[in-house]
C-alpha cells in the first residue's frame, strides 16, 4: 500500500511537470506568442496540479487512493461530456434538415478527401499557405493552393463546397488567365477565396456574372492570408498592362492579427523590406507545385488522426465548459494582440504605390463579421474600426465600407451567413457584396 501511494504522488508530479512544459511549448509558438492570455487558464490548471502533487506526498495513503478514485471519476465524467458534446454537434443541423428537406453533410474534410478521390485520384483538400509560416529558412513561401485540381475548401452552409483551381492554384476559371483585359484582381483571405460556397456564389464568381464575362476577373484569395500574405500575391502575380483595378477585400476581424505572425517568416518580411523583392513564382510554379504534393501527404497523414486527438484532448469540453466557467470565476483579460496599425499602413501604402506604379487602381473593401451584428457592437470602435478606415482616407485608396453599405441599415443582417451563425458569408451575403463592389466603383467613376 505505501508504494502504491508513493507510486500515485511521482505519476502526479510527472505528469503536471510534463502538462506544464507541454502548455509553455505550446504558448512559446509564433500563434501562441499572439495569444497569451489564452493561456493563463491553462497555466493556472497545471500549477495548481503542480502542487497539489507535491502535497500529495504528505498526504495520507487511504485519502491519496480516495482522491485519485476521484480524480479518475472526474476525468471519465469529462469525456462522458466530450462524447455527448459530440454527438450534439454532429446532429445540430437536424433542425435544418427537416425544414429544407435538405441533408447537412456531416462529413470530416479528410472523409470527404477519402470518399471523392474514389472517383477523382486527383481532387485534393486546400493546402493554406499558412503551413508554410514556421519554415524560415525555406527557399521558397508558396502564396496558393495546387494547380489544375479539384479542391475541396469548407462547410458552412451544409455542403463542402468544391473548385477547380487554375494554373496557379488559386480559384478561378483558368481562361481567366488568358483575357487581354483583368477588370478585376481580387486580394484577400478566406472571404476572397469564397470560403464554403461554390465558385459561381463567391464575390469573384458573382463579379463575373454582373459583368457579362467580358473582361478577366483573377481572384488571389486564399484562407488564411493576411496583409503581407496579399501584398506577395499582388507582387507575384500582377499581370502588367493588363489589370484595371485591384480589390484589397479586408476582413475585420483577424487582419491585423495576422500581421503579428506573418512578421515572423523571413520571406514574407522581405516584401515589406524591399520594394524589389520577389520569388518569381509564376516563373517557378512546377517547382512549387512540388513542394505543395510533399505537404498534401503530411497534410493527410496528419488529418487521419485529427478527429481522436480532438477527443483525446477532450476539445469540445476545454472550449466550451472548462474554459468559460475559469473565466468567469477568475476574470481574464480577452486575449488582444497587437493592433499593427502601423505595420498595415506600411502594407497598404506599399500595395497602393505598387498598383498605382504600374497603371492600376487600388479599391479597399472593408468586410464587417459575424459578431459585429450578433454582439449589437456595430457603433463601437470594434476591430479597430476607426483607425483603419482613417488610414484608408490617409492614404486617398476608394473605399467600399461594406458594413456601411450593406450590413448596418439591413433589416436582418446575421441572416447573410450560414445559419445566423458565425462564419463567412452565405450565398447572398457574397452576393450582394459583388453588387455593391461594383455600384460604388461606378458611382466613383462618374
Amino acid at each position: 500500500m505505501k508504494n502504491i501511494s508513493r507510486i500515485i504522488s511521482i505519476f502526479f508530479l510527472i505528469t503536471s511537470i510534463l502538462l506544464l512544459f507541454y502548455i509553455y511549448y505550446r504558448s512559446q509558438t509564433p500563434h501562441g506568442k499572439m495569444f497569451l492570455n489564452f493561456y493563463k487558464p491553462y497555466y493556472l490548471i497545471a500549477f495548481s496540479f503542480l502542487i497539489f502533487s507535491l502535497i500529495s506526498f504528505f498526504i495520507p495513503k487511504n485519502l491519496k487512493i480516495n482522491i485519485t478514485i476521484a480524480l479518475i471519476s472526474i476525468l471519465v465524467a469529462l469525456y462522458f461530456v466530450e462524447f455527448y458534446l459530440v454527438y450534439k454537434k454532429n446532429n445540430k443541423f437536424s433542425g435544418h434538415e427537416k425544414i429544407t428537406g435538405k441533408i447537412y453533410d456531416k462529413r470530416s474534410p479528410f472523409q470527404v478527401y477519402e470518399d471523392l478521390k474514389k472517383d477523382n485520384p486527383e481532387i485534393v483538400p486546400l493546402i493554406y499557405p499558412t503551413t508554410f509560416k514556421d519554415e524560415n529558412g525555406s527557399k521558397y513561401f508558396s502564396l496558393s493552393g495546387l494547380a489544375n485540381r479539384k479542391t475541396i475548401h469548407c462547410n458552412e452552409n451544409g455542403y463542402y463546397s468544391l473548385y477547380e483551381s487554375d494554373r496557379y492554384g488559386f480559384n478561378n476559371p483558368d481562361k481567366e488567365w488568358n483575357k487581354d483585359k483583368i477588370e478585376f484582381f481580387l486580394i484577400g483571405d478566406s472571404f476572397t477565396h469564397g470560403a464554403c460556397v461554390n465558385e459561381p456564389d463567391t464575390i469573384s464568381g458573382n463579379l463575373r456574372e454582373l459583368n457579362g464575362n467580358k473582361n478577366g476577373i483573377l481572384n488571389l484569395g486564399i484562407s488564411g492570408n493576411g496583409p503581407l500574405h496579399e501584398l506577395a500575391s499582388l507582387r507575384e502575380y500582377f499581370l502588367k498592362g493588363k489589370i484595371e483595378k485591384v480589390l484589397w477585400i479586408y476582413i475585420e476581424h483577424n487582419d491585423l492579427i495576422d500581421i503579428t505572425q506573418e512578421l515572423n517568416n523571413e520571406i514574407l518580411v522581405s516584401y515589406l523590406k524591399d520594394k524589389k523583392f520577389s520569388q518569381n513564382l509564376i516563373v517557378k510554379n512546377n517547382e512549387m507545385q512540388k513542394k505543395l504534393l510533399i505537404k498534401l501527404e503530411g497534410q493527410v497523414e496528419r488529418a487521419q488522426n485529427i478527429n481522436l486527438n480532438k477527443f483525446l484532448k477532450l476539445y469540445l469540453t476545454r472550449n466550451r465548459v472548462i474554459l468559460p466557467l475559469i473565466s468567469q470565476i477568475i476574470k481574464f483579460e480577452k486575449a488582444t494582440p497587437d493592433n499593427n496599425l502601423e505595420e498595415f499602413k506600411n502594407i497598404l501604402e506599399l500595395a497602393n504605390g505598387f498598383t498605382n506604379e504600374n497603371g492600376s487602381k487600388l479599391y479597399f473593401v472593408y468586410l464587417p463579421r459575424h459578431g459585429r451584428y450578433n454582439q449589437k457592437n456595430n457603433i463601437n470602435n470594434l476591430f479597430n474600426y476607426k483607425e483603419v478606415i482613417e488610414i484608408v482616407n490617409a492614404l486617398n485608396i476608394p473605399l467600399i465600407d461594406i458594413h456601411e453599405e450593406i450590413f448596418k441599415n439591413y433589416d436582418d443582417p446575421l441572416s447573410l451567413f450560414p445559419f445566423r451563425k458565425a462564419g463567412h458569408y452565405n450565398e447572398k451575403g457574397y452576393e450582394l457584396v459583388a453588387k455593391t463592389i461594383l455600384r460604388k466603383i461606378n458611382e466613383f467613376n462618374k
